[in-house]
């Protein structure tokens, strides 16, 4: 098979199979091995705080995510019940990273190597949830997930990071009324794999487009009302369905929630269809591209990966 080279721009590498779902699928995993050195970037960590919820922020607006905010319950909000929060394993990042909220709710493997000029802590390894923005290192992290990855308490260390996906809790993804009045209502979503691309509103049939400012989402609906179901789409192409929320629009508050729901692949209806079809799959900066051309003698199928 040709090597991979993920730092070679526009390169494109071409496998023949017998099987397009097995080429896909062949693919997709070869790519994410080969690309795993080229996804690990060079930051540093810094030590936010010790205290038990400082995520909340008693004395400010709380993180720019709003998962903890206090308005909506603080750690006992439904949008603070993911595996990383609850367990104190969350982080700010700089403001160039946070950009405009984008990267809410995503995980990352934060490694210590050791490398400190000073000889501190001990090599070490965990994954997070960007929970906020702010930091003046790259990752600003609780002291319960500094000393897991550092074996040490305060300073700078130097880390490499990798975007993984989250772990969830049980009950599947979260919708959460972050502030509401007769014309515009705040969202925040949580309990995801991956940070969310775009988000789409339904109120008794009328679709509304989801905006992202800041970490948060929103919607200017007017006077509406009827039964309330929300579609989510990942940064990685899955698609998260939510239904049967608040029990009705005209019923939801600060504070409440809608969690649950249904998820898929986009992919899943490429692998339905096997003729003269064309997928796109990005996959932490690379493309997927796959393609099937039948004959009545025997099936020419190829893959291409392509890196922009």
């Amino acid at each position: 098979a040709p090597s991979l080279d993920c730092l070679q721009p526009h390169r494109v590498v071409r496998r023949k199979e017998p099987c397009l779902k097995m080429a896909l699928s062949a693919l997709i995993t070869a790519l994410g091995a080969a690309c795993a050195s080229a996804s690990s970037h060079h930051g540093s960590m810094s030590m936010w705080s010790t205290t038990q919820d400082t995520i909340v922020g008693y004395k400010s607006e709380g993180s720019a995510c709003k998962y903890a905010d206090k308005e909506m319950g603080g750690l006992s909000a439904p949008t603070a019940k993911t595996p990383y929060i609850q367990s104190k394993k969350y982080c700010a990042v700089n403001r160039g990273m946070f950009g405009g909220g984008e990267i809410c709710g995503a995980c990352f493997r934060l490694s210590y190597h050791g490398d400190h000029e000073q000889g501190l802590g001990h090599a070490g390894s965990d994954i997070i949830q960007v929970v906020d923005s702010g930091s003046w290192a790259t990752f600003d992290c609780h002291m319960t997930a500094f000393h897991k990855i550092t074996d040490y308490n305060t300073g700078f260390f130097p880390v490499t990071y990798e975007q993984v996906p989250c772990e969830t809790s049980s009950g599947g993804a979260v919708a959460g009324v972050l502030h509401y009045d007769y014309y515009f209502t705040k969202f925040v979503f949580s309990n995801l794999r991956y940070p969310l691309q775009s988000a789409k509103l339904f109120i008794g049939g009328k679709e509304f487009d989801l905006k992202l400012i800041g970490g948060w989402w929103s919607a200017w609906t007017g006077p509406a009302d009827g039964s309330v179901s929300f579609k989510l789409t990942e940064e990685h192409g899955e698609q998260v369905s939510l239904s049967g929320c608040f029990g009705g629009w005209t019923q939801r508050h600060t504070g409440g929630s809608c969690k649950g729901g249904s998820s898929h692949l986009a992919l899943q209806s490429f692998v339905a269809a096997q003729t003269n079809v064309t997928a796109k799959a990005s996959l932490r900066g690379a493309v997927v591209v796959a393609k099937s051309t039948n004959s009545s003698e025997t099936a020419n199928e190829t893959a291409d990966l392509v890196f922009p």
